[in-house]
């Protein structure tokens, strides 16, 4: 069976993504359109047994542009350089950058994508997005 084009499989993606975080739709599309190669640059991917399970990125920020967050993600966590995350330990919006790049890579480089139901921190912890 063929798989549908990654396009429609990123929306389906970002769809889930609004409903495990419990955020609208067009906020989290938003995170995904900030995306571009002068607002984030992957610093590493982590692969094991063939599969992404994790990625480092650097996300500039909206407001100050000399200023840069560094966000890891993957199945075992995600730790972001922002005050949000590092004294609120909230899920940021660069933490859910970092989800939805990881989640292209992935797309991109293996043609499969990340497992939600895998990110239970994602669902467990307090959302600042």
């Amino acid at each position: 069976m063929q798989q549908p084009p990654i396009e429609g499989r990123v929306k389906e993606f970002l769809y889930a993504l609004s409903r495990t975080l419990g955020s609208r739709y067009e906020k989290v599309l938003e995170l995904y359109l900030y995306v571009k190669p002068d607002t984030v640059k992957i610093v590493e991917l982590v692969e094991r047994g063939g599969e992404i399970t994790g990625v480092r990125i650097a996300v500039r920020s909206k407001r100050r542009h000399d200023v840069w967050y560094y966000t890891a993600v993957g199945y075992y966590g995600a730790k972001c350089t922002c005050e949000g995350n590092t004294l609120g330990g909230k899920i940021c919006k660069h933490i859910v950058i970092g989800v939805i790049t990881w989640n292209v890579v992935s797309l991109i480089k293996t043609g499969k994508e990340i497992d939600l139901s895998k990110l239970s921190w994602l669902r467990s912890s307090e959302k600042e997005v």
